[in-house]
């Protein structure tokens, strides 16, 4: 019986099995993890760093249901440690976003597993507040006012992620948007 070597193990090194095994984690594993990895992951996985200003999911909800009151805030029933922030349309209630019980970081990050994947979002309050305004419930304008603006090393991310809702034309939209949904159901 005569064994014919594959040419690409024959690059002249060879490693013992436990080396080769971590070769080919760092060359052909790990590239396929990276799929799943946002392109801030490590920004975004950083909890010092996404802690900013810490805000009671109570505090939370008092301040939003200030700007809009027509929010209904409820338990979730699939993750009985989750509020919810709905609106009521006739007989149905929308979900419009979620938040974890206690205590809420500023911005959201997430907690990873061995492999360095993520696994589950820790929601911050910044979140909620912008799902809310891509939702037309809340305004730009009311966010500033009654929670101020972001500083720190996420306040680049925020604007970002806010510019369409602190612009005239892109709040039409979002309205305009929510108002067809809401015809739908």
């Amino acid at each position: 019986m005569t064994t014919v070597l594959d040419p690409r193990f024959l690059d002249g090194e060879f490693l013992n099995p436990v080396e080769t095994l971590e070769k080919y984690r760092a060359t052909k594993i790990e590239p396929l993890h990276d799929i799943y990895r946002l392109y801030d992951h490590d920004s975004f996985k950083d909890f010092s760093r996404r802690r900013g200003q810490v805000l009671h999911s109570s505090e939370l909800v008092f301040r939003t249901l200030r700007l809009n009151p027509c929010l209904i805030v409820q338990h979730q029933l699939n993750f009985p440690e989750d509020w919810g922030f709905y609106i009521g349309r006739g007989n149905h209630l929308i979900y419009l976003s979620g938040f974890h019980k206690g205590y809420l970081t500023e911005f959201s990050y997430t907690l990873v597993d061995q492999r360095d994947l993520p696994v589950e979002e820790k929601r911050g309050w910044r979140t909620v507040l912008l799902r809310l305004m891509a939702r037309g419930v809340i305004k730009w304008e009311q966010v500033v006012k009654e929670f101020g603006h972001s500083d720190g090393l996420n306040s680049e991310r925020w604007l970002v992620y806010t510019a369409p809702y602190r612009h005239r034309n892109g709040a039409q939209c979002i309205e305009r948007n929510l108002t067809n949904e809401m015809e739908i159901h």
